[in-house]
């Protein structure tokens, strides 16, 4: 079975195939872009050089979030509309399992993507089970709640250069980091986490953003009329 995954939730666009659960192609842009311009013909060119047709393609993941919120809805939008046209199931990915997923080891892994204002989307996981449930706060309040396992805490996503100053100051040597090359989230790892949960899978209206907090217009206008979000 082919399977198709699209990520687009972060400041990375990725694509990738899988042919009955082994990565047969994957690519990463990082090129300033908007994802709606790299999105397509990136999936065109993972196609053609895997000899396949769209019509080959047996079942859709896209990375759901927590992340950008434009960038959440153009690959969510996308999935369903292909899924639609090809009557194909699909499956959601969750942006911080498939960081820890990609570097998955003995460590406690903590999952952080920068959601900006001094805040992140974040979660723990150890030996692939969650230590935390995904949250939005501010790295402080976040590191409070990992500090409190034992031993390494290994941090992972696209928060890690935003925030790795502030993290290394408040764990010390308990604080590592992925390296450069994998600190963004990509296809590949989201594809083999779709693939084992692929039992999961659901028709296209079942694929819905994961999102932690209001987008920032509505927050802004909550607060204008003196609400908090």
């Amino acid at each position: 079975m082919n399977l198709l995954c699209l990520d687009t939730s972060g400041p990375t666009c990725s694509v990738a195939v899988l042919r009955d659960g082994v990565l047969a192609y994957e690519a990463m842009s990082n090129n300033r872009l908007t994802h709606s311009e790299s999105l397509m013909p990136m999936v065109e060119e993972a196609l053609l050089r895997c000899g396949m047709a769209v019509a080959d393609v047996a079942l859709l993941a896209a990375v759901v979030g927590p992340g950008s919120f434009t960038g959440v809805r153009i690959g969510v939008a996308a999935v369903k509309g292909m899924a639609r046209a090809l009557g194909v199931s699909v499956i959601g990915v969750n942006a911080l399992e498939a960081l820890a997923f990609s570097v998955a080891g003995q460590e406690i892994i903590c999952s952080i993507r920068d959601a900006r204002a001094g805040q992140v989307y974040g979660a723990a996981f150890q030996s692939e089970q969650r230590l935390l449930p995904d949250s939005v706060q501010k790295l402080s309040l976040f590191l409070d709640a990992v500090s409190a396992f034992q031993g390494t805490l290994y941090f992972v996503g696209d928060g890690v250069p935003v925030h790795r100053e502030t993290i290394a100051q408040s764990l010390g040597e308990r604080a590592r980091f992925a390296p450069r090359h994998l600190v963004h989230l990509k296809a590949g790892a989201a594809a083999m986490l779709a693939w084992e949960n692929r039992d999961a899978a659901t028709d296209s209206a079942g694929l819905m953003p994961l999102y932690l907090r209001a987008p920032q217009a509505e927050r802004q206008l909550k607060e204008r009329n003196g609400c908090h979000a």
